[in-house]
């Protein structure tokens, strides 16, 4: 009897050890949320956001592009930071540290996501860069344009600026946005 107790015992055990492994080998959580679902902003090589592999993101916007466009000087490229404001695929700033301009890269269907998110989307921008643009954010937000969007081919993209520090005065125009955009545009 104390066989039959403990080989019924030991049966049970590994009857819920092999439950216990096939759970874990399962099939993907569906309720489970990605990082591209909660926050728009897919997680690539240190965290930094990105759409396809292999776009070398540096070369589609530079320092000195946006020396070019705006005729400020001293501009640097600086690390994704998004605690510090710095939160696109490439970040330019001023010497200080002062952000100047941000370049965020996705897949095209972010495009829609940021028509339809009730704040990135003020209107329509024509004539388009792209396939189609638009300048935001929406008037809830702000009255005053920093972000310029457009969607080309398989990429959504937009390129902010920032407000000065001390005051509210935005850096960049959204003229000279959607210069920025069309140089980034003719790089994809």
């Amino acid at each position: 009897m104390k066989v039959l107790v403990h080989g019924w015992r030991v049966a049970l055990l590994l009857v819920l050890l092999a439950v216990a492994l096939l759970a874990g080998c399962g099939a993907v959580d569906d309720t489970a949320v990605s990082d591209t679902e909660a926050t728009g902003a897919p997680s690539g090589e240190e965290g930094t956001p990105h759409a396809s592999a292999g776009i070398d993101y540096a070369t589609l916007l530079t320092p000195a592009d946006v020396e070019q466009v705006s005729g400020l000087t001293g501009l640097v490229t600086v690390a994704y930071d998004p605690t510090v404001g710095a939160g696109g695929n490439v970040n330019i700033a001023e010497a200080d540290g002062q952000l100047v301009a941000m370049l965020i890269v996705q897949d095209a269907p972010f495009y829609d996501v940021w028509k339809s998110d009730g704040e990135t989307f003020l209107r329509e921008y024509e004539p388009a860069v792209g396939e189609e643009s638009f300048i935001g954010p929406a008037e809830s937000v702000t009255t005053d344009s920093y972000i310029f969007g457009f969607r080309q081919g398989e990429y959504a993209v937009v390129v902010d600026t920032f407000f000065r520090v001390q005051g509210v005065t935005k850096i960049l125009s959204v003229e000279q946005l959607a210069e920025l955009a069309r140089i980034v545009s003719s790089r994809l």
